[in-house]
């Protein structure tokens, strides 16, 4: 085994650590045979770096390789977060998955491998399957029939269609390690909204992204809260969508028509 056939799952966590040990069993189970765990922690409360150790070498098989712990030191942010991760991280390939979903099957991650195997994409995101929040029962699956075409058509035509609003999923959304070096790392002018200006400035810049046409990840729908905390969470993720618009999408409004990628 090389560094090229590792795979680094990125788990993210913050306040929903009662999910952790679903999300770990979907990764342990999985068949793939170079398996790396990241799980990067944004300061929760009820954070157990022990209790996540003993369930995992209670539980890893031989594919597990490597798996590395991390709790940041004070809550930065989803993105911060992410790239903390990512630094972490000594795969080829990367798919981030929330600690409160799970992977739909234990063939998810080879699926993710084989269909890079087979094409030139760099980045890829994959269908999902939306549950409720006890993940037992099945809503519907995304993305919407409608926006396949667009995710893995001509990348300025997907980027036009993002300037409406994001539609492709992220839970499950896997990258090559040659993404980073082309594009670099997750914007950290947005605290909490990663992938959407993500998606925007690649399609933006020419990268096409792929479409695993397989289900690979149970999403979990959670509940809407009114506390404070979240209120200031709302506020947070409305202030980066703002700035998506200011900095992804209005300065090139006029221009993007003009450009056709081949």
């Amino acid at each position: 085994m090389n560094n090229n056939d590792l795979v680094s799952i990125i788990v993210l966590s913050y306040n929903n650590l009662q999910y952790m040990k679903d999300c770990l069993s979907s990764i342990l189970v999985q068949t793939y045979p170079y398996i790396e765990i990241i799980i990067s922690d944004d300061f929760s409360d009820d954070f157990s770096m022990d209790e996540i150790k003993i369930y995992i070498e209670s539980n890893r098989k031989n594919n597990l390789i490597n798996y590395v712990i991390n709790q940041n030191c004070c809550n930065l942010g989803t993105v911060k977060n992410i790239n903390n991760a990512i630094r972490l991280a000594t795969g080829n390939y990367f798919v981030h998955i929330a600690c409160d979903d799970i992977f739909f099957d234990n063939q998810a991650i080879s699926n993710i491998v084989d269909f890079y195997s087979k094409t030139n994409y760099l980045i890829a995101a994959g269908q999902i399957a939306r549950y409720d929040e006890s993940l037992n029962s099945f809503l519907f699956t995304l993305p919407l029939q409608q926006y396949v075409k667009y995710i893995y058509g001509n990348p300025i035509d997907c980027y036009k269609k993002l300037c409406d609003g994001d539609f492709i999923p992220s839970p499950g959304m896997s990258y090559k390690r040659e993404l980073l070096n082309r594009y670099g790392m997750y914007d950290e002018e947005y605290m909490l909204i990663e992938d959407y200006p993500r998606w925007l400035y690649l399609t933006r810049n020419g990268c096409s992204i792929g479409y695993i046409e397989k289900l690979l990840v149970k999403y979990r729908s959670g509940g809407m809260s009114t506390s404070d905390k979240d209120s200031n969470i709302k506020r947070i993720f409305l202030n980066d969508l703002e700035l998506v618009k200011k900095k992804e999408i209005v300065p090139y409004i006029d221009q993007i028509k003009y450009i056709i990628y081949k």
